[in-house]
């Protein structure tokens, strides 16, 4: 039998996405990474850093919508609303803990979106 055609390939997806050589202090949650270090990374399929958007032409055909609609959608979110801990809590919690692929919020929350008043503008 040949083994090449029964053979299994995994990626470490976490390593890439957490390996210093390619990030500047991946341990941290730093969004604005992505728009001070990484603003010129073009997301066309084939970086590996973006690995779990998968890459060459099995890459995801949406990332290219994805990526600049994520940024739109967080910064009117945030724009428009304040963001406030759920009831009990003094602060919103953002402790990660690793998964298969990436990072996940270890424990996750509801977070009241408080929507902001205009009329002070």
């Amino acid at each position: 039998m040949d083994m090449r055609k029964v053979s299994k390939v995994l990626v470490n997806a976490w390593w890439l996405a957490n390996n210093p050589d390619h990030w500047k202090k991946p341990e941290e949650f730093r969004p604005e990474r992505f728009l001070e270090e990484e603003a010129g990374v073009e997301v066309n399929g084939n970086d590996y850093r973006f690995l779990p958007f998968g890459v060459g032409w099995r890459s995801c055909p949406g990332i290219v919508l994805a990526m600049p609609m994520l940024g739109i959608t967080i910064g009117r979110l945030v724009q428009n609303f304040k963001l406030l801990p759920p009831p009990g809590h003094s602060k919103i919690g953002t402790a990660e803990k690793a998964g298969q692929f990436s990072l996940h919020i270890s424990n996750h929350s509801t977070i009241l979106m408080k929507p902001i008043s205009r009329s002070s503008f």
